[in-house]
């Protein structure tokens, strides 16, 4: 019977082994896939050569710690799909974790979507508050029901999203 197919490498998967004679007998030792990285990574931040820089080791075990000391920045811009214009929104990101790159994490990053994030937890919260308390549940309700306390709740609404843009404007005004 020939070799099992588990045996078989497959073609994306890099091994290099490395046959070894130790007292007459051929020894087959597979090495550990290693790679070195080189450049200016810092974007013109460190001074010197890059062939004078001290050579980082990462690690599985250190990989945390070496992103956190090194905090590597991304800065580039993306098409606004939130406002559907032809408007771009200035991106910068900072990876100061493996973490850093999970959805969320990134999204917190972007003051646009990090909103848009708020407003979603806010409404599911609001969602939950619904469901667990029916006290507040009638008072939504008659208040949704109601063609003169709707329209303060509206006025009310709009008067507090003017607040809100005029104080996001601010800033770039300055």
């Amino acid at each position: 019977m020939s070799s099992s197919f588990q045996n078989e490498i497959p073609r994306a998967r890099v091994n290099i082994s490395l046959a070894l004679e130790t007292g007459g007998a051929t020894q087959k030792k597979e090495l550990p896939f290693k790679i070195l990285v080189m450049g200016d990574f810092s974007h013109g931040q460190s001074e010197g050569s890059v062939k004078d820089r001290e050579r980082i080791n990462i690690t599985s075990n250190n990989l945390e710690q070496v992103m956190e000391n090194m905090s590597p920045t991304m800065n580039f811009s993306v098409p606004n799909r939130i406002k559907n214009d032809e408007s771009e929104i200035k991106v910068e990101l900072t990876a100061s974790s493996f973490s850093s790159f999970h959805p969320e994490q990134v999204a917190y990053q972007i003051p646009e979507v990090s909103e848009l994030l708020s407003m979603r937890n806010l409404l599911k919260d609001l969602k939950s508050n619904l469901l667990d308390n029916a006290s507040l549940r009638k008072e939504v309700e008659r208040v949704l029901n109601s063609e003169g306390d709707l329209s303060v709740l509206k006025d009310q609404l709009k008067g507090l999203i003017a607040d809100y843009q005029a104080q996001a404007e601010e800033p770039a005004a300055e």
